[in-house]
């Protein structure tokens, strides 16, 4: 009998074959692409978080816990110290405050406008002089003055700033007769980029100051604080993030090219210097100009220096070690 070959598989046995045992690059693939999308999916909803934060610090940001509220009216026959903030200077460690008297009915004239007798309020410690005067008759305006605070911008951006005692007392001087007067105090309004705290200090009532008609007995005694938003501070540390990110880069280009598991660019040398010089714009942008010197630079900043220069360094020595010869070395005699 002839010799019969036996028949071949259907083709689409072959294919079912091959899918049932798919090869390992094949499958390989296949897991790769699920973890892509999760490594995506989790960046994504991480950067939607960070900044929907952002948003919140920077909405609940520059808000004013008031001593008294700025509405309220003044005690009967005294005086309520409006106390609004302007500024916060703080490499001086002053806020500026513009002061504004708000007097009761009995402090009036009797047309309604203006002041029935001249009101001096004393507000200490202050730069210049301490004492405020509001003439008789005429309508109280507005004074600027600069609290004395205690603090250390070279903590940026965690610094703060408080005083610890601040004494406001008021009282009338006409024809010779001082009347010391009751005194409330109200800060009222806000400064972008800083949160104001004050609190009455009644375990301070035995503080006064000191007129020409003798110690105050209802001056107001008032401790204050001043610190950065939440919204400044995620700001400078997203800044600083940046900052450190670019030496990382550098460092994996340039360790890699001279590794020789990438090619070496010559036009990478300049991007490489270009990061290095963003490196001072970016420190100029932070909020609130921290001075020189600050922690950020021993501890951020100038590793960042350092590792962009160490990486220039690395890839000039990978473009030495791996990079193609000119064409006058090629033509050089042996």
């Amino acid at each position: 009998m002839p010799h019969e070959h036996p028949p071949d598989p259907p083709m689409h046995s072959k294919r079912s074959q091959d899918d049932a045992n798919p090869p390992q690059d094949a499958l390989r693939t296949r897991e790769r692409v699920p973890h892509r999308v999760r490594y995506v999916v989790v960046i994504i909803i991480l950067a939607a978080i960070v900044y929907v934060g952002v948003v919140a610090l920077y909405a609940s940001s520059g808000r004013v816990a008031s001593l008294t509220s700025a509405t309220a009216p003044p005690p009967p026959g005294g005086v309520t110290v409006v106390l609004n903030p302007d500024s916060v200077n703080p490499t001086t460690g002053r806020i500026s405050m513009n002061v504004a008297l708000d007097a009761s009915k009995q402090l009036q004239a009797r047309e309604g406008v203006g002041l029935e007798h001249t009101i001096k309020v004393i507000i200490s410690p202050t730069t210049g002089a301490q004492s405020i005067t509001f003439k008789a008759g005429a309508v109280p305006s507005i004074v600027p003055v600069d609290l004395i605070m205690d603090g250390s911008i070279e903590n940026w951006p965690f610094d703060n700033y408080r005083a610890s005692e601040v004494v406001v007392v008021a009282y009338t001087d006409d024809a010779g007769t001082r009347t010391v007067l009751e005194t409330n105090v109200a800060l009222h309004g806000y400064i972008p980029g800083w949160n104001l705290e004050g609190h009455s200090r009644p375990d301070a009532a035995n503080t006064h100051i000191v007129t020409e008609s003798g110690p105050s007995k209802d001056s107001h005694t008032f401790s204050l604080r001043a610190w950065r938003s939440g919204s400044t501070v995620a700001f400078g540390i997203v800044l600083l993030c940046l900052m450190i990110a670019m030496p990382c880069l550098v460092l994996f280009v340039a360790i890699n090219a001279y590794r020789g598991r990438r090619k070496t660019e010559p036009t990478l040398m300049s991007w490489m210097a270009a990061m290095l010089f963003a490196t001072i714009p970016l420190r100029t942008f932070l909020p609130g100009s921290p001075p020189i010197g600050s922690w950020i630079d021993y501890l951020i900043v100038l590793w960042v220096v350092v590792g962009l220069i160490a990486g220039l360094v690395i890839y000039v020595s990978a473009w030495w070690r791996w990079g193609a010869r000119g064409d006058r070395a090629d033509s050089s005699p042996p």
